[in-house]
This record gives C-alpha cells, structure tokens and sequence, in this order.
C-alpha cells in the first residue's frame, strides 16, 4: 500500500482503529474519520507520525451528508487523491424482540450502519472512477450470513451492506474500482463488552474456535482486499469469523 492515500471513516476505535495501523505499517497515507472520537483518533495520527508515516484526522457524523462529503474532499485535498476507502463506522443494536421494535432505533441504525455506507461509497466513487482506480472496503457483519434472533435490525442492516457492495461492485470494477466487504464475527471491540455477559460466554463457548477475535485478526482481511493481491475480488464477502458461519 505504498504510496496509497486511505480515508478510513470509523478509524479511532476497535477494528476501524487495527485497520489504521495496519494500513499505516504498509505504507499508506492516512485519513482517520470518526465521530465523538477526537482524542482516540489523534492519538493514533500522533503514534503514525512518530513513526515516519502520514497521517490527519477529521470529524465525520455519517448520518451528516456533509461530513462525508467534506472527509472525501479533506483527503484529496491533503495527498492529491483518494486510493481507498474503509467504510467502518457503525453502531449495535439492543437486543430484543422484534415484535416490540422501536422505530426510531431502527431508523438511527439504518441511518448509521447502511445510509453510512452508501453516502461514502457515492462520494467517493465520483474521483475514484475518474483517476481510474480504487478500493472500496465496507465493513458488514457474519450476521449479514447468518442473522441471528434478537438482533433483526442490526442483521438486516448489514445484510444490505453485503448486497449494496455486490451490486455496486459490478457496476463499476471494469473502471478500475474494486468494491468488497468484511464481515466480522465476534471481535473485542467496545460494542462486545457493552452486551449480555451471559450472552458472550454463551457465543464464545458456541464458537468452533472458542474465543472471539481481536480486532488485530480482522485487520489483514482489509489490508489485502485495500492492495493489488485482491486485483480479482469483485463484490465479495470476507467472513474472519472463527467458523461460526461458514460456506
């Protein structure tokens, strides 16, 4: 990823936070965009730098059009272009019966974990297709795969992640821009340890692997669909899950 100029929007905590790191150990250039995160996100920027690399950090509310806009333009205007996009910034959902749905919760999920994603994918895509070349990563969900009760909202959501990349994918990998997701199993993240404790030694004892993920182990998968390895992965689906669903 030398030389490469990468916005990743969700960048200061969890995983969009390992990917940051990861892509910064490759040789990228950095955009971290995040929202309430203003410390964690220069935090990381400042350890980047120390090291010799490149990298800013700008606030972005993905619900706020504007803010995505302005973290596209906030890259191009710092490194010239914009190579590659992480689309990581989501938020859980409170789990329960669906029967009882709350609307509002679910328009601000939607708003947040698929609106999000789109409005990046859009704004980025305009100079990406114009230069001829990019990478599109969406952060979706192992429950886009294997949706799980209780959890409807957040299921359904990232399922649209999954069949918005692929649709989009296919529009526009001909012109240079290769578009795939990752979906996450079970990762420490702060979205993790705010669930059931009852739940989460329940799903750790129902992995094959018996443990969830750090955020560390889900990094690589965006570091190769982001680099010229993944220059045949079109609308795909990367799953680190530790076997809890798997085809």
């Amino acid at each position: 990823m030398a030389e490469r100029n990468a916005l990743v929007i969700g960048g200061a905590i969890g995983i969009g936070r390992a990917v940051v790191l990861a892509f910064a150990r490759e040789g990228a250039r950095l955009v971290i965009a995040d929202h309430t995160h203003a410390t964690e996100s220069e935090e990381i920027a400042t350890e980047i730098r120390a090291g010799g690399g490149d990298a800013i950090c700008v606030e972005c509310d993905v619900t706020v059009e504007s803010d995505v806009v302005s973290a596209v333009e906030a890259t191009i205007a710092r490194y010239g272009s914009i190579d590659v996009l992480v689309n990581n910034a989501g938020i859980g959902e409170s789990p329960g019966d669906f029967a009882d749905q709350n609307w509002a919760d679910w328009q601000r999920l939607m708003d947040v974990n698929l609106r999000g994603i789109a409005l990046g994918m859009h704004y980025a895509l305009k100079p990406m297709l114009k230069q001829g070349y990019g990478r599109i990563i969406n952060t979706a969900s192992q429950l886009a795969h294997k949706p799980a009760a209780g959890a409807a909202v957040y299921s359904a959501a990232k399922a649209g992640v999954v069949a918005l990349t692929t649709a989009v994918a296919q529009e526009v990998a001909a012109r240079g821009v290769l578009i795939n997701c990752v979906c996450p199993g079970p990762t420490d993240t702060a979205t993790w340890r705010q669930s059931d404790a009852d739940w989460r030694r329940w799903k750790e004892a129902q992995l094959p692997i018996r443990r969830i993920a750090q955020p560390e182990e889900i990094a690589p998968a965006y570091v190769y669909l982001a680099s010229n390895d993944a220059s045949f992965m079109v609308g795909q689906s990367i799953s680190p899950n530790g076997g809890d669903a798997s085809w």
